[in-house]
């Protein structure tokens, strides 16, 4: 089996990199990088190692993030060429093969990359195999001591404000306002993440310098006891999207950065402002100009706790890493979803924000459900389908709003890409809670037969998550502004390689039966996400084609082990003609499953019978059948 291979990195402060001491990030077990060698450490030995628990407060909170920010601005040596920019020539950095994600009865749930199951924190996998390898120059000095005026000047400062604000901002849900610039590490961070924007000879020479200013800055502000509301929106900034500097810079966990915010905003009490603002806005009519003045202050702080709150469950969701954040009921309740917004760019951003805490919370909640012996599962069955009905209505909410309002169109169109992602995260979660339920508690029968309220779980939600993939892939292609598509967040991307990868799996498993492949758009859609993450990316180390690289690599595994179009037989072609609906399939019955056949996470008998569904000329819905 083939593994992914890293550089070998030292994390030090810049603090001990001047004394030349030792420093703690160094041996830190909270701080991670690519390893240079695979390793194959046990369940257990690795668990609790690679998902610590944060907690408000703690001293962890503030030195992990650090980590996670010094490695982010680490510069390698020099621009790459021409050839070095080509997805298939990157592609070969990860040596992955396909069957590498098809985890086997015996493959552990943490370890090296191609070995674990990558099942069990599917979002993580991704994001570490989007995470690609970088050389480093130890010789590189860059100067220190700096000021964003020393590094731009007044009118470059102006413009990637600007840039930041019109492309950036109403991702954040913020609410549009004057442009200011204070020389602060706010100002310093959106100058950072919108200088991926300059012509890359410029960006060469003058990122490397920001990133490092915003290291020191960092520093400094971090560990004020009085932090600002500014120096958290920086670190929500700096979490949300990994700078580039377009030479290959090492990519970082935007989980600890975030979850630092989170805990500098809980010790501002941002957790709270929902009440203060209720009762405020109670009196909403009858205030005083100092009483409204403290109510758009208040408003101002609980927007940017709502948003931190859905950042840090955007990064966190599908890794087995629990949110610090909590949003609370009232949180959710204070803007009604019951009545569609005003077409203004203010109301519709507030519509946004409440609509995609509800879908996140929602997700998480189904997330949390847990199949607890194989007794229970058809109250595990109605739980997972009352939350995909719930998210269900809210895609009723949020379909109709890129369309009905022109106000940050492109920002709404993007909330179906994550509605879709989240709910094959959801089916992903419920597939494998039944499948390693009854691998621990009933081996002797196999888990992707089973029965309950007249339903087959493996096929009734299969079908779904292949369409939610579908869908992901579809969104994100059929934008046409691909300037404002390039600044999606980094979490963007991981949740399309999710999708494709899941359609991948899917391919590869159906082709192990002998030779049977899905038909329809799949292939085409991976194709072209591959070309349009390609043609999107700012340079070598940004998050689109990190990920094109990545689905790049398995894309060409794939053609090598499909089988030739021209040797399919009818009988060889999977449709996806099933409808999501309550149904029967009473010929399934006749089927006979090999026993303990659990090598596969789809397995080759769930998958023969998956494809006897789809193309059998007997096969009715019938509509009766309740769940």
């Amino acid at each position: 089996m083939n593994h992914l291979h890293g550089a070998q990195v030292t994390i030090r402060c810049h603090r001990c990199k001047v004394l030349g001491v030792e420093c703690s990030f160094e041996t830190s077990d909270f701080i991670h990088v690519s390893p240079q060698t695979p390793s194959h450490p046990s369940p257990a030995e690795t668990s609790s190692s690679s998902s610590p628990s944060f907690v408000a407060g703690s001293p962890f909170s503030v030195t992990e993030s650090y980590g996670g920010l010094n490695t982010l601005a680490t510069v390698a040596s020099s621009r790459p060429n021409a050839a070095e920019n080509r997805p298939n020539s990157a592609a070969k950095q990860y040596r992955i093969n396909v069957e590498d994600l098809v985890p086997t009865a015996t493959t552990p749930i943490w370890g090296s990359l191609s070995r674990v199951d990558w099942t069990a924190a599917p979002m993580l996998a991704i994001q570490e195999l989007v995470r690609c390898p970088s050389a480093q120059d130890p010789n590189l000095q860059l100067p220190s001591g700096e000021r964003l005026s020393d590094i731009l000047s007044p009118p470059e400062i102006t413009s990637l404000l600007e840039i930041f604000e019109t492309r950036y901002t109403p991702w954040l849900c913020a609410q549009p306002g004057p442009l200011e610039s204070k020389n602060s590490l706010l100002d310093l961070a959106r100058c950072t993440i919108a200088s991926r924007h300059m012509v890359p000879e410029i960006r060469s020479t003058i990122a490397p310098r920001l990133q490092k200013l915003t290291e020191e800055v960092f520093l400094r502000e971090v560990f004020n006891p009085q932090a600002s509301l500014e120096s958290i929106r920086a670190l929500l900034i700096l979490s949300v999207w990994t700078p580039i500097c377009g030479t290959g810079a090492e990519g970082r966990d935007g989980r600890l950065l975030i979850a630092s915010a989170v805990s500098m905003a809980m010790n501002l009490h941002l957790q709270d402002e929902s009440k203060r603002a209720t009762s405020l806005r109670a009196e909403e009519g009858h205030l005083s100009s100092e009483k409204q003045a403290e109510l758009n202050e208040s408003m101002l702080r609980w927007r940017l706790w709502m948003y931190l709150s859905i950042s840090e469950s955007m990064l966190c969701i599908g890794t087995g890493r629990p949110p610090v954040s909590h949003l609370s009921q009232l949180d959710l309740e204070m803007i009604t979803l019951s009545s569609f917004p005003q077409l203004n760019v203010a109301a519709v951003r507030d519509f946004r924000l409440g609509i995609t805490a509800k879908l996140f919370n929602l997700a998480e909640t189904a997330l949390k459900v847990r199949l607890k012996s194989v007794n229970n599962l058809e109250t595990f069955f109605d739980d997972i389908n009352a939350c995909i009905y719930s998210m269900e209505g809210l895609n009723r909410l949020l379909s109709p709003l890129s369309v009905v309002t022109q106000c940050d169109a492109f920002y709404s169109q993007m909330l179906i890409l994550q509605y879709n992602a989240c709910k094959l995260l959801i089916i992903h979660h419920a597939l494998r809670e039944i499948r390693t339920t009854w691998e621990r508690d009933a081996p002797e029968m196999p888990w992707y037969a089973v029965e309950t309220r007249g339903q087959i779980p493996s096929l009734f939600w299969g079908h779904v998550g292949l369409q939610n993939s579908e869908t992901v892939l579809s969104t994100f292609l059929a934008v046409s502004d691909l300037t404002l598509l390039s600044c999606s967040p980094d979490n963007v991307f991981v949740m399309v390689g999710f999708a494709a990868t899941w359609i991948f799996v899917t391919n590869y498993t159906l082709h192990q039966l002998g030779n049977t492949q899905l038909v329809g758009a799949s292939e085409h859609l991976q194709n072209m996400t591959i070309e349009r993450l390609t043609q999107i990316a700012h340079a070598p180390d940004h998050a689109a084609a990190r990920c094109g690289y990545f689905l790049r690599a398995l894309m060409n595994a794939w053609e090598q082990r499909r089988p030739q179009p021209g040797l399919l037989s009818p009988t060889d072609i999977c449709k996806l003609e099933i409808s999501y609906a309550r149904f029967p399939v009473p010929f399934l019955t006749c089927v006979e499953f090999p026993a303990n056949n659990s090598d596969l996470f789809m397995d080759d008998a769930f998958w023969t019978s998956f494809v006897a569904n789809l193309n059998s000329d007997t096969f009715t819905v019938d509509t009766s059948v309740g769940t």
